[in-house]
């Protein structure tokens, strides 16, 4: 994980890049990384989920709650500056309580800091859709984008167990000792991910797998969240190419 004061400047960048992206963008104009998604309702979704988050963290809440509804400012200058209001509503939430307070998530870690290395990471691959979207080639820190793909596994580990209770594309990936390697060319990083029958779980490391996935952290991130086929450029990919076209087709969050 990156330093704290990493993730409240990085979580400030991403909403103002995603917000001069809505400012200029057709409201209706379709995402086609998120199928039947269009700008306003992308920026809906992010701007939701920055108030809803911000609720559990300023109430300390021990349980979910519902995330409810909100309306899109119609106006370009009112769009960008209500998409930094709830992020900045986070951000300030979770400096006021403290980042180690207990709160509800829904992974292992309970902490108020929980959610704004979550919500980093969910802008993150927005801001990559509103990019995508306007034929915009984004950039991303290699250390950050490192960070994403560890945060999208640990989601994986989650999802993919058939003990959670919920209903969820990642169950699929549950199997029988199948193992995938990820590799990032440009940071410090490799990812040895293995399936058992108890679901997905992963760890830092350099080891064989079924197969290996080598690329710059930022192309790993958007393939493992779909935002980039299997076999995109820049992607090498060496041994079983199966298993890892089964992981993207199970993996839909």
């Amino acid at each position: 994980m990156l330093d704290l004061d990493r993730y409240f400047l990085e979580f400030e960048a991403e909403t103002a890049r995603l917000a001069e992206l809505a400012h200029d963008a057709d409201v209706q104009q379709p995402i086609p990384t998120c199928p039947g998604w269009t700008f306003e309702q992308l920026v809906g979704h992010v701007g939701r989920g920055h108030r809803w988050a911000a609720e559990i963290v300023r109430r300390r809440l021990p349980e979910p709650i519902p995330m409810g509804e909100v309306v899109v400012p119609a106006g370009p200058d009112e769009r960008g500056e209500w998409l930094i209001e709830g992020a900045r509503m986070l951000a300030d939430a979770v400096r006021d309580t403290g980042p180690e307070q207990q709160v509800w998530t829904w992974r292992k870690d309970r902490s108020a800091g929980f959610w704004l290395r979550r919500m980093l990471h969910d802008e993150v691959v927005h801001r990559f859709d509103a990019e995508l979207a306007l034929g915009i080639e984004g950039d991303l820190a290699a250390d950050l984008a490192a960070d994403g793909v560890s945060d999208m596994l640990d989601t994986a580990a989650i999802l993919s167990r058939p003990d959670i209770g919920v209903s969820s594309a990642f169950a699929a990936l549950a199997g029988t000792g199948e193992s995938l390697r990820f590799v990032a060319t440009d940071a410090d990083h490799e990812w040895l991910v293995t399936r058992s029958p108890a679901g997905v779980t992963w760890r830092q490391g350099h080891d064989t797998a079924d197969v290996t996935v080598r690329g710059s952290a930022c192309r790993l991130l958007l393939l493992l969240n779909r935002r980039l086929p299997v076999g995109t450029a820049g992607v090498e990919i060496v041994g079983d190419r199966a298993i890892l076209d089964h992981w993207w087709s199970n993996s839909e969050f």
